[in-house]
């Protein structure tokens, strides 16, 4: 059983989607619009065949999005989460490795590697709900030079939904985890290393100021020209407005840089505009430091990094260290030097 699994309870009539797994609890979001918590035991995942009622099926990759008529009666629960990357194995030096979309989405998507500050372009297509596709195959032999992979996906879908925020997951695969994730993968319906990309994805749409941003941009540029041209000043004006575009550009080619190895997180030390946020921004600003430079620290193969969060009221220590107990990259975790940090630093060992 994984998450985006359509299942139904054994004993009653409700029907979902499995959005959290937690030992041998799931839970599952029915299709009155909540979530229920349940024992594994007391659900069942939904055969193939009768995935046919929901009107699930496979379509060739033809660019278009697959249509899903459904005929049921009331809201329709979709799955929203599901993205997998898997390793089957050929033998036992050289595995297939497979995108698995256990979600109700069609994926655009593209695979990349980071190797010595370069990004190497691997696979790009369209994956479609409840699909797989084979990427690449890979050798054991080569494990510590495989690199970073960089996963990207936009989320789309024929008919009226919303608009989701693109997806961007990057990951090194070590070892000491890797040979410990054997499961059997869904739709492939076999055993293989199996890895959850979009697990701690946020559930991200894009809001409406976003997108009046973006209509406001194009409406402008839309707007007659009503004065005589100067071909100076337009000149002036097309460079000052490629300035950002440049910018951007030098973003995405970026590869991945190892964070400092002391990470400050104390507010003053990420803004100096500090006094207009609240307590709760604070805190998520903070977090979202952290999360960000544990993700780098791990994926340009850091052994070690320390945080500072300060005493304080504990908070953001305890919201630190709940989200490190809960990193399958980590070794350990411990307070950094007291005699430097006292109780206010977090000292963070990689596997």
């Amino acid at each position: 059983m994984n998450i985006g699994d359509r299942v139904r309870m054994l004993h009653g009539t409700e029907e979902g989607i499995v959005s959290k797994i937690n030992g041998n609890i799931v839970e599952v979001e029915i299709e009155d619009g909540f979530s229920i918590p349940v024992l594994k035991n007391e659900v069942v995942v939904i055969a193939k065949e009768e995935k046919k009622r929901f009107g699930d099926y496979k379509e060739e990759n033809t660019g278009r999005f697959a249509a899903r008529p459904d005929t049921r009666e009331g809201k329709v629960v979709y799955a929203t989460k599901g993205i997998y990357v898997a390793f089957a194995a050929i033998n036992d030096q050289r595995y297939t490795m497979h995108i698995i979309n256990n979600t109700d989405f069609d994926l655009p998507f593209t695979v990349g590697l980071e190797r010595n500050q370069n990004h190497q372009g691997v696979y790009a297509g369209l994956l479609r709900g409840r699909d797989s596709i084979k990427i690449n195959e890979v050798d054991i032999k080569d494990f510590d030079n495989w690199g970073v992979y960089v996963f990207q996906f936009l989320f789309a879908k024929r008919g009226y939904f919303s608009i989701r925020a693109p997806f961007i997951k990057k990951m090194r695969f070590r070892a000491s985890n890797f040979f410990k994730s054997k499961a059997k993968a869904p739709v492939l319906e076999k055993d293989a290393h199996l890895f959850q990309l979009d697990k701690d994805m946020p559930e991200q749409t894009l809001n409406t100021q976003q997108i009046e941003e973006v209509t406001d941009t194009v409406a402008d540029t839309e707007k007659p020209i009503s004065k005589p041209v100067d071909a100076t000043k337009l000149k002036e004006q097309m460079l000052s407005k490629n300035e950002p575009a440049a910018s951007v550009k030098t973003q995405a080619s970026t590869t991945v840089t190892a964070p400092e190895y002391e990470v400050d997180l104390h507010i003053e030390k990420l803004t100096g505009d500090f006094s207009t946020l609240n307590s709760g921004e604070m805190l998520e600003l903070q977090l979202k430091t952290f999360e960000n430079k544990l993700e780098n620290a791990i994926a340009s193969g850091m052994h070690e990094i320390i945080f500072i969060h300060g005493v304080g009221n504990g908070v953001l220590r305890t919201e630190i260290h709940k989200r490190l107990s809960k990193n399958p990259d980590i070794q350990y975790y411990e307070d950094a030097r007291k005699e430097k940090f006292g109780y206010g630093a977090t000292a963070v060992t990689f596997k």
